[in-house]
């Protein structure tokens, strides 16, 4: 009987253990579900992590595209750098084709000059030896007429073998002239087939080179004004090709534009060039060659061809400048010119000669709003832009810099923020697993003693705790350091 009660008070004790055991684990799994709650709000802060690391990745791309257009840039530059190597070549043949000509020319001059002295040698040579050819027949004639009458007297006196000794020197002498003669003669031909030869040669030289600078003043300053105004523009591109501003960014060439007049007709304006420049102003520059008038001053020959053919080289200017007053370059719409228009007239000293002797010329152009500039003056001019252009691109990277400085700086605290967050989900979550662990393995009561103790009381079980569940109440530390390294089931 005692044993009966002994054994219903187990029973009733185990039951009561039970109940306990069920309340903890309803608890354990509350908690739990909290754990999982907070390992699921580290995933999600780790999603965001990965999108913030997704977006730096981003960025890095869009730099590696910036580093790609830039070696482009670099590209095109040297692609120019090798234009413009070929046009000082081909400047540098016109330059030696120009100095060539020149040689020739004076060579030409040299040869003329000569053959002129060479000429009139040599007519005073064939005079003297005509001169001395009939001084020497006369003299024969002289000599023989005295030596006739002489022996004539004598000849009936002296047999033929005498008259043959005294007329053997004459015919030795003779003999001598005739040889002296004919050989002047040959040496005469021979002169003059030489002469003859160099007179041909000298003769197709000058054609050659009238025909040569024929074209030269043709190209440059004849009757074909395409040419001579292709020539201008030609000068114009290689001013602005040395000035240092970049053809299709800072300047445009041959911009076709459509304006409406008073009349409401249309209007088709196309300037050699636009010169952008910053704040959105442009500078049209308009080449306007006069050579045909200045070519006939440089070659005039006396005062008076000089003074007409100044009087239309000054002319001739101011026709280019009336012409291109006309053109209305401020009514195109969207272009927003400065108050003036430059005029290039691409011979320096034309441009010179022009001012020089026309004081009230760049007064007349002002009025007009225009402006007269040559080679050197447009150079400088040109420079001073591009100067400014440098000067405006620096201004503008530094802002460039200094607004991606600051979203890159705000991105940057943006991911720190992010990162910190992170942290303290995990640091939270850690705590919570702490926690966890405390009431699975620590203190009085834990579940571990109280499954160990179901266990040990005779219930059936396929699996075990791992061993270092099983060595009761250990250092918290290295509890938690085992539970960490463990693989999870």
């Amino acid at each position: 009987m005692n044993e009966l009660i002994r054994v219903q008070t187990e029973v009733n004790y185990l039951k009561q253990n039970k109940q306990i055991n069920d309340e903890e684990l309803i608890r354990c799994r509350q908690e739990l579900q909290v754990v999982y709650k907070r390992l699921s709000a580290a995933e999600a802060v780790n999603v965001q992590l990965t999108t913030a690391q997704e977006a730096f990745q981003s960025e890095c791309e869009q730099l590696r595209s910036a580093a790609i257009d830039l070696a482009a840039a670099e590209q095109q530059l040297q692609d120019w750098q090798l234009r413009s190597e070929d046009w000082h070549i081909r400047e540098q043949k016109y330059i030696n084709a120009a100095e060539k000509l020149n040689h020739i020319q004076i060579e030409n001059s040299r040869l003329n000059t000569q053959l002129k002295l060479e000429r009139e040698a040599f007519e005073e040579k064939l005079a003297l030896l005509n001169e001395a050819r009939n001084s020497l027949s006369n003299q024969f004639k002289s000599l023989a007429n005295d030596i006739l009458e002489e022996k004539s007297k004598r000849f009936s006196e002296q047999n033929q073998a005498s008259l043959s000794q005294l007329l053997n020197p004459l015919h030795e002498r003779m003999q001598g002239f005739s040889q002296l003669v004919q050989h002047t003669y040959e040496k005469e031909a021979k002169e003059r087939t030489t002469l003859e030869n160099e007179l041909k040669h000298l003769q197709q030289l000058n054609a050659q080179l009238h025909c040569d600078a024929k074209a030269l003043t043709d190209a440059l300053a004849g009757t074909q004004n395409k040419n001579q105004g292709n020539w201008g523009e030609m000068i114009l591109e290689k001013v602005l090709e040395n000035s240092g501003l970049q053809k299709g960014r800072e300047y445009v060439l041959q911009a076709s534009n459509t304006i409406i007049d008073e009349f409401g007709r249309q209007r088709r304006l196309q300037p050699d060039v636009l010169v952008n420049l910053p704040e959105n102003k442009q500078i049209v520059i308009d080449a306007k060659t006069s050579l045909t008038a200045y070519v006939r001053y440089t070659q005039a020959t006396d005062a008076a061809s000089a003074e007409k053919a100044l009087a239309a080289h000054i002319q001739s200017v101011r026709h280019h400048i009336k012409e291109l007053s006309s053109k209305c370059y401020d009514e195109i719409d969207g272009l927003n010119t400065l108050d003036f228009v430059f005029m290039f007239i691409p011979v320096e000293p034309a441009y010179l000669l022009a001012l020089q002797q026309d004081n009230q010329l760049f007064d007349d152009c002002f009025q007009k709003r225009i402006m007269l500039v040559g080679p050197s003056t447009l150079l400088a001019t040109l420079r001073t832009i591009a100067h400014i252009w440098r000067s405006e691109q620096q201004n503008q990277n530094a802002l460039t810099i200094a607004k991606e400085g600051g979203k890159l700086y705000d991105k940057f605290v943006g991911f720190v923020n992010t990162l910190e967050g992170v942290g303290k989900n995990l640091d939270q979550a850690q705590g919570q697993f702490q926690k966890a662990m405390g009431q699975l393995v620590n203190g009085r009561g834990n579940l571990v003693n109280r499954a160990q103790k179901l266990r040990q009381l005779g219930i059936q079980s396929s699996k075990n705790l791992p061993e270092y569940y099983q060595k009761g109440e250990e250092d918290e530390d290295e509890l938690l350091l085992a539970t960490a390294e463990s693989p999870s089931e």
